[in-house]
């Protein structure tokens, strides 16, 4: 009984290392290494606010962005809001799509009605890390054609979203900013609020423009705004005029962006369906004339702000927009 009981307890033990990793005092090596932090790519997209689209963030590998059956995926939200997850902690070079689904639309800031969103608008970014904010907006659909030119990397992205703000420069335009007024983050900084303020003015322009000049032309070079045209088409034709202005990654056609700066600069943007994000979360359209700081100040008002506050904050915008 002593020698049964005696090889009993030598044959646990050896069980017992060998679950512990074995004499060598390794560790578990067939533990399985912890999956990396999910990544993300988050922002608003915008002609006007566009809701319910398809929104695909597809990683740039080897220069070229994947196919879109192996994007991340998800869809705006009515606030043009939208946040795509990378499961796998991607953190390279990345091309948003913001794309027409079945039932997407996008506002027309020129009579605050929402029309049928029929095309693709993109954006670039050259790294992503931890959340990164992306806004997709026509400049932004510029820079990813520029961006697409070429064998595309973090360089070249940064190159090429920096050309397009420097053939912009005159409107001030800066693809970094939330392209609607959000009280919701930014209500105690002016500065913040002047850019978001600009950016939906330039905005509203592209819309006024896309109905109203004839400079900007579409492949076959007949006018955006032909007879017969809808108003989605018209925006449509307009945004892929403007992303035609980019002549390579870091260069812009003079004579296309000449077109295009005058046909924006000629629009007078009273009238404007301006959205607002306001504290509680909720989006507000306010018609404004967007040229009257009254006007800017009623509106900033009836979004919530207080009287003080939307006299400082409207006498920032004022000088700050373009």
């Amino acid at each position: 009984m002593n020698k049964i009981t005696g090889v009993t307890l030598v044959l646990v033990a050896v069980a017992t290392l060998a679950g512990c990793g074995g004499s060598g005092g390794g560790g578990d090596s067939s533990s399985a290494a912890a999956p990396p932090a999910a990544t993300s790519v988050s922002g608003t997209a915008a002609k006007g606010i566009i809701k319910q689209a398809r929104v695909l963030a597809c990683r740039i590998a080897n220069g070229v962005a994947e196919p879109d059956a192996s994007c991340a995926s998800t869809t705006t939200g009515n606030d043009g809001s939208y946040s795509v997850v990378f499961r796998d902690g991607f953190a390279g070079p990345a091309m948003v799509k913001v794309m027409a689904g079945t039932a997407s639309t996008m506002m027309d800031e020129t009579t605050g009605s929402d029309i049928p969103y029929n095309m693709t608008m993109r954006a670039v970014v050259p790294s992503v890390s931890g959340t990164t904010t992306v806004h997709v907006t026509p400049f932004s659909e510029m820079a990813a054609s520029a961006a697409s030119m070429t064998t595309m990397d973090a360089t070249k992205i940064s190159q090429s979203i920096a050309a397009v703000q420097s053939a912009m420069s005159t409107l001030g335009v800066d693809m970094s900013v939330m392209p609607m007024l959000n009280l919701r983050t930014n209500a105690s900084d002016p500065a913040v609020l002047t850019l978001q303020a600009n950016m939906v003015k330039q905005l509203a322009r592209v819309a006024m423009a896309a109905k109203n000049s004839s400079l900007l032309k579409d492949a076959n070079g007949a006018a955006c705004n032909n007879t017969g045209t809808t108003t989605s088409q018209q925006f449509a034709c307009a945004v892929t005029a403007m992303a035609g202005v980019m002549s390579s990654y870091v260069t812009a056609d003079t004579a296309k962006s000449a077109n295009l700066l005058a046909a924006l600069n000629t629009q007078n943007v009273t009238g404007i369906s301006m959205p607002i994000l306001k504290a509680d979360g909720t989006i507000d359209m306010q018609i404004t004339d967007m040229t009257s700081a009254a006007s800017m100040q009623a509106a900033m008002q009836n979004a919530g702000m207080t009287a003080n506050a939307a006299g400082n904050t409207v006498n920032a915008m004022m000088s700050g927009m373009h």
